[in-house]
């Protein structure tokens, strides 16, 4: 590798080439010449050097920061999708900016805690039932045909009988190691409290932040970028809500379907099965093969109903809710919509995948108004349909 170093070098006709610049020093790879062709150089600018530096030590942050990234990308998607609820809620109950603020984000973190005990309860209650029943599950085993059959010719019974208090105190051991885990206790609550209050900041401030940065630019640019941000905000706010409400109308179905089915926790099933559905596309079909198994423990027709109401509900969102609610907020393609659920939940889980379609939509919508103009600039160049048939009709 070569570096074009500073000097001048002569010219064939005695002259001298200027000096390159620093800021125009590039890197040379030449190849030996091949027989019948010439030597082959390739020029690596500076700049691009450093880009791609940028965007390794770029990569490498976010993997680093991963947790707080995480937070700030959550704190600000919510700020965007309650905006327009906040704004509602003032002109709704004649408050300030603050209040209505702390109403929206308060409440809102007030029925994600409900759901959560309503989902962890379950858990818990199942843990401690089945501690509670291991002697008596002992106890029947020891009594039925088979246990004594196995019993007479070895001593199985008796080891399940003395060991019974060890099984339920692994039992416990195992929940809690598991609740632990999951819960993380200090780490959880720390995030979960960062993400509220950095909601709660942000949608308070959004719009001085949004005139801040406005004020920065010229008129033009000031008007064009206020209707990006309007748009983004819209639909961002209009799909996410929508989304909200038919995961309410999926859990409500398939919970008073499990209800009817006498399948156990039914609530706890419905709220899986809500909040599943908030990802597009493959989310109520994940929640359905969950409480499908939960059927299947209740009898093989239970199974057979539950699937027959999937396959209707199914059809139910995707031609009548999806339309009706959401309409065209996010009016992206089906092959977008997996490909934003796919990406955006490698980098940040279960909660990209369920808000990685207004993003991409939002992403769409900025870069057509920023290309807008252009584009009509090429249209503009183009021959007319009738002018192509003609074209085609010579040729």
């Amino acid at each position: 590798m070569q570096t074009v170093s500073s000097g001048a070098d002569e010219s064939p006709g005695g002259g001298s080439t200027p000096e390159p610049s620093a800021s125009r020093s590039v890197s040379k790879v030449e190849t030996a010449p091949t027989q019948g062709l010439g030597s082959v150089s390739i020029s690596i600018s500076t700049a691009t050097i450093l880009v791609f530096v940028g965007l390794i030590a770029l990569t490498w942050s976010f993997v680093v920061v991963g947790s707080t990234l995480l937070v700030i990308f959550v704190a600000i998607f919510l700020a965007i999708v309650l905006s327009p609820v906040v704004d509602a809620a003032q002109k709704r109950f004649s408050m300030g900016r603050g209040g209505a603020s702390s109403l929206v984000v308060l409440g809102l973190t007030a029925v994600i805690a409900l759901l959560m005990l309503v989902v962890l309860a379950p858990i818990v209650d199942s843990v401690r039932t089945f501690s509670g029943e291991v002697p008596e599950i002992v106890s029947e085993f020891n009594q039925s045909s088979v246990g004594k059959e196995l019993n007479d010719q070895s001593e199985v019974s008796e080891l399940l009988q003395k060991n019974a208090e060890k099984i339920v105190d692994g039992v416990g051991n195992a929940a809690g190691g598991i609740l632990g885990a999951t819960a993380s206790a200090f780490g959880v609550f720390v995030m979960a409290f960062s993400v509220i209050f950095m909601t709660l900041f942000l949608v308070k401030d959004l719009p001085s932040y949004r005139r801040s940065l406005l004020g920065l630019l010229g008129n033009e640019s000031a008007t064009q970028w206020h209707s990006i941000g309007e748009r983004v905000i819209t639909t961002t706010s209009r799909y996410m809500i929508g989304n909200i409400v038919i995961s309410i109308i999926c859990a409500t179905i398939y919970g008073i379907t499990a209800v009817l089915l006498g399948l156990p926790y039914a609530l706890a099933l419905a709220v899986i099965a809500g909040v599943l559905d908030l990802i597009p596309n493959i989310g109520s079909l994940i929640a359905g093969i969950i409480i499908g198994n939960v059927a299947l423990t209740v009898s093989p027709a239970a199974l057979v109903i539950f699937v027959v109401v999937i396959l209707v509900y199914q059809q139910f969102e995707n031609y009548v809710l999806q339309p009706t609610i959401i309409g065209k907020a996010a009016d992206i393609s089906g092959f977008l919509v997996i490909l934003s659920v796919l990406f955006w939940g490698a980098l940040f889980g279960v909660v990209g995948a369920i808000v990685g379609v207004p993003i991409t939509a939002a992403i769409l919508i900025i870069v057509n108004q920023l290309t807008a103009d252009r584009r009509a600039r090429i249209a503009a160049g183009r021959p007319a349909e009738g002018d192509l048939a003609s074209l085609d009709d010579q040729g």
